[in-house]
């Protein structure tokens, strides 16, 4: 009886740890206009929209969210990827930005990453005038707004 009370407190305990709402973090653009909202995808690899995209204007700013480490900053393909570990582990990637940062530089909340641009002409996207936004875990996408205190929480009606 001992062992089974011992082994589900144990369970109980890394669910609590993995489920705790996670930090709060700083907009990334002050105002922001959201085009696109999160969509989670049904499988890991089904459609869906894994982050937010924010409206913005020609060279407009954007800052990091939080703290962490530049773990990737360059071309993918046909746009400009800026990605930032956090100390939680979290990785915080940013779509269409031109940013001078590189791989293992340090970023505090609020400095800037770079700023808005494209850097192919032919490039499509649903979204022309924005930067996707994206948080990812090692259990997948998470949506943003989580982070940014803007989701609020679900509401049972009867």
């Amino acid at each position: 009886m001992f062992r089974l009370f011992a082994i589900l407190s144990t369970l109980v305990g890394l669910v609590s740890n993995e489920l705790r709402p996670p930090e709060t973090w700083a907009k990334p653009i002050p105002f922001f206009q959201v085009e696109y909202q999160f969509s989670a995808p049904v499988s890991l690899y089904g459609p869906g929209h894994r982050g937010l995209d924010f409206v913005l204007e020609a060279e407009q700013s954007v800052s990091a969210p939080t703290s962490g480490l530049v773990t990737f900053s360059g071309p993918v393909v046909d746009r400009n990827i800026v990605t930032i570990t956090t100390s939680s582990g979290y990785l915080i990637s940013f779509e269409q930005i031109c940013s001078s940062l590189l791989p293992g530089d340090s970023v505090r909340r609020g400095q800037e990453l770079g700023k808005f641009c494209s850097i192919n002409e032919d490039y499509e996207s649903h979204c022309e005038s924005c930067v996707h936004f994206s948080v990812r875990s090692n259990r997948g996408y998470l949506n943003p707004e989580l982070f940014l205190g803007s989701l609020l929480p679900s509401v049972l009606k009867a």
